[in-house]
């Protein structure tokens, strides 16, 4: 991993603050005896990184991509058999408190299984994935927007809005049809509590945005791009496998956003998370891996423990960038 040779390009002010959110620590595994086929497993390097403001921590050992893993003889081809309710939402999707709000390439829906004292989707016009084009996401976010807006008119009570995307059945997604997922709750979620809490401290403490903080280094160590005051980066400290953070107005970033997302699928990423919580500009995406594979991308350390990362995102944002 090329951690320590991006650090030694940090000035004296970025090392600072590179220490005030960070700290690393290494560790060398040999194994012995091993069969000649696992070899190159023989010499291994763990490299922890604590995100000590947030609490997250991560363990990167890029070897672990080169284990065995089971996969599935062929791709489940189950967009073409299962039935589609979203395709045809006018009669098979309940419609939500503030009725149809529709465009070009989306429409919404009630979600039928709640999980907020709001909770809506957006359907996308097109059934399948790799149909849907730069204008048509951007036209579904813009969408997703104007929900967002017109909800929190409806209800002065809602403290926190989240926006999700599930891509595929890996990520999660009930129906393999591409759909948004907006939720707006009259509380805030512990999780989202945490979060607004760790970084109020920070802006308490030193004076200054975490996440301000954070793109600054991101960007000199090049796991960074901006544009338009919305930033996107590589996490140190990834939820899973190329996992990146952003920070800004997500629907006035549509264009450029949708952007990154296509490089990553270009590079393999065929499943993925997006979660962003609108009332901290905040937001994540994180690859849950390749759709044939029998195993989970999560297993009960990754849940109850500590995430391990086998990417090294110093490499992978160079594939993405360029």
């Amino acid at each position: 991993m090329e951690i320590e040779k991006a650090l030694e390009n940090l000035s004296l002010e970025e090392k600072e603050i590179f220490d005030r959110i960070f700290a690393i620590r290494k560790e060398q595994i040999i194994l012995k005896d091993l069969p000649e086929k696992y070899k190159e497993f023989e010499r291994q390097e763990l490299i922890y990184i604590k995100d000590k403001i947030l609490n997250k921590e991560a363990v990167f050992n890029i070897k672990r991509n080169r284990r065995p893993q089971p996969f599935k003889a062929e791709i489940e081809r189950t967009i073409d058999i299962e039935p589609d309710p979203f395709c045809s939402y006018q009669t098979e999707t309940p419609i939500d408190e503030l009725d149809r709000i529709e465009n070009e390439a989306s429409v919404t829906a009630s979600n039928l299984s709640k999980m907020a004292d709001y909770h809506s989707l957006v359907i996308f016009k097109k059934h399948n994935f790799f149909e849907i084009n730069e204008k048509d996401f951007v036209s579904a976010l813009n969408l997703a927007k104007e929900w967002f807006k017109k909800i929190k008119n409806f209800d002065q009570e809602i403290k926190t809005q989240i926006f999700i995307w599930n891509y595929h059945y890996r990520s999660g997604a009930s129906i393999l049809h591409p759909h948004f997922q907006l939720l707006a709750y009259k509380d805030m979620p512990l999780n989202v509590e945490r979060l607004n809490s760790r970084l109020n401290f920070y802006q308490e403490k030193f004076d200054r945005n975490y996440f301000e903080d954070y793109f600054l280094l991101a960007k000199k160590l090049n796991l960074g791009k901006e544009k338009n005051n919305f930033k996107i980066w590589f996490s140190l400290t990834p939820e899973k496998e190329k996992a990146l953070n952003f920070y800004g107005d997500l629907f006035s970033a549509g264009d450029f956003f949708y952007q990154i997302l296509q490089k990553l699928i270009q590079t393999g990423t065929q499943s993925f998370n997006i979660f962003y919580v609108l009332d901290l500009n905040y937001g994540f995406f994180v690859d849950r891996g390749e759709i044939n594979k029998k195993n989970s991308d999560l297993g009960a350390l990754e849940i109850f423990g500590i995430k391990i990362i086998s990417t090294d995102p110093f490499e992978f944002s160079k594939l993405v960038w360029d």
